[in-house]
């Protein structure tokens, strides 16, 4: 356990350097006319339930942030009955040192909409979500901090939607998609 736990902690120092992993310059493109996004958080830790990392935190935390940018926030039930619905989801994956001080964290966020997935028959189309935007931060953090610090992490992680979200849904950027259609 503490070999994995230093192998762990090794790599994270490393990759910790390149700070948020950016979502591919192609994921971009699929959030074109999103209406709305639900949030979901997966299901965290007990361990970092304990140390005061809790699922209703982050989920206000990424609501708040979508709100502020003027995007619309949808019932977690809701987001797959209205039209350009999505859901974004929030992975909190940490592994906490023996000596309980310490946490390696990896949080992921994807954005899921729904896709339909075309049949080589008539009639066989398959409607289902999927993954089409997503990025990811990978740092370490005291227990003592965990809160503020994956917090921080997933504002982060939140800015980079709204800001990918926000560049192709923009009016420039429409109105020059309409003249590409156009010609």
């Amino acid at each position: 356990m503490r070999y994995r736990f230093r192998t762990l902690s090794i790599v994270l120092l490393i990759l910790s350097i390149s700070g948020v992993l950016p979502a591919h310059a192609a994921d971009r493109d699929t959030l074109v006319d999103i209406t709305g996004v639900a949030v979901i958080i997966e299901e965290i830790s007990e361990d970092a339930v304990k140390d005061g990392l809790k699922p209703e935190y982050l989920k206000t935390l990424v609501e708040k942030k979508l709100k502020d940018a003027d995007i619309m926030v949808l019932e977690e039930r809701k987001w797959f009955s209205v039209f350009g619905g999505a859901y974004l989801l929030v992975k909190f994956i940490g592994s906490k040192s023996v000596s309980g001080e310490y946490y390696a964290v990896f949080v992921d966020m994807e954005l899921y909409q729904t896709v339909v997935l075309f049949g080589k028959k008539l009639g066989e189309n398959i409607t289902t979500a999927a993954a089409t935007w997503s990025t990811g931060k990978l740092f370490s953090c005291s227990a003592k901090e965990l809160k503020e610090c994956v917090g921080g992490a997933v504002a982060q992680l939140t800015d980079s939607f709204i800001e990918d979200y926000k560049t192709v849904n923009s009016e420039e950027r429409r109105s020059q998609n309409n003249k590409k259609k156009k010609r």
